[in-house]
């Protein structure tokens, strides 16, 4: 593929090409926003590009693992943003104790502030805010799915069907309780014990059905965060595309708050901020302090190995 492997990773696109263009938006995205020009605000056609770019990107047999909540109301970034919150008066499990009290640290470095005090994360504070819901709407009519019904269309999602229905298969008065369902239900039940059996689960057997569960859990899981992470790339690249700075927050200290807040079914599961950046600020400073500068460390280096 190239001559020299070795002297790739030092290669840049040349001048006024598409390749450049796009180079300059990898590197430009892969920085984290904090402060953001709250005057402006983002055109309808922007916003739209973006939640495409959220919604649309792939997951595995095309599964919607999330929901995805677009906000531009100002009030309402502002509560998501006091969701946030590290203050150290609240309690340990709001202020998010394993994690902000024990990275900032007063007085620990030129970055860290003098006094005990730990701010909100104002990455969240963008034109545009996305929230990620988790979500697990996976249930398609029998009579729709493609191919073998009985193994269904996603053998990970279909752990879901087996979960609301087990209780029917403890106990020794299972096959009654499975006769007394009504006509549909029954239908139901009886072709995912099928599938289940084609899969070499012994239904009635809580050892074989629990590792069965366990299992198919855990890839589903797997698949779930896969997803979410592909689309916060699309995000993140369509947004520096469109000349917009962004950051992500996983630090959401008060979940309740914010599930109430957009009546969120699902746990939260990353806050994203897109916006104008602030012209003249460092993009590390605070959005609210500019006595509070963000700590910052040069992106590890990843090993690429090239087979010709």
């Amino acid at each position: 593929m190239f001559d020299n492997s070795a002297e790739v990773l030092d290669l840049r696109p040349k001048k006024d090409t598409k390749n450049m263009e796009l180079f300059k938006s990898i590197h430009k995205s892969q920085h984290v926003q904090r402060n953001f020009d709250l005057s402006k605000k983002m055109p309808e056609q922007d916003i739209a590009t973006i939640v495409t770019a959220a919604t649309q990107s792939p997951s595995k047999q095309n599964v919607a693992h999330f929901k995805v909540h677009a906000i531009t109301n100002r009030e309402v970034i502002e509560e998501i943003y006091e969701c946030t919150t590290c203050d150290p008066d609240s309690s340990p499990e709001a202020s998010g104790l394993s994690y902000a009290r024990g990275f900032y640290k007063p007085g620990d470095n030129d970055l860290a502030p003098k006094e005990a005090n730990y701010p909100e994360n104002p990455q969240v504070l963008g034109n545009l805010v996305l929230v990620f819901e988790e979500s697990e709407n996976y249930h398609t009519p029998w009579d729709k799915l493609e191919g073998d019904r009985t193994h269904c269309a996603n053998p990970q999602t279909f752990v879901t069907s087996v979960e609301e229905v087990r209780h029917l298969f403890e106990g020794n008065t299972a096959m009654s309780k499975i006769a007394e369902l009504p006509k549909d239900e029954k239908k139901r039940v009886l072709q995912i014990i099928d599938a289940l059996e084609r899969q070499g689960v012994d239904v009635y057997n809580k050892d074989s059905l629990d590792k069965y569960i366990t299992k198919n859990r855990e890839i589903l899981t797997r698949d779930r965060n896969q997803a979410l992470g592909i689309a916060l790339g699309y995000v993140n690249l369509s947004s520096a595309q469109l000349g917009y700075g962004t950051g992500c927050c996983t630090c959401i200290m008060d979940q309740s708050r914010l599930q109430k807040l957009l009546g969120m079914e699902g746990g939260p599961m990353i806050v994203m901020g897109i916006g104008y950046k602030q012209e003249g600020k460092n993009r590390r400073v605070h959005q609210y302090r500019d006595d509070f500068v963000f700590p910052t460390r040069k992106k590890q280096e990843i090993e690429v190995n090239y087979v010709n």
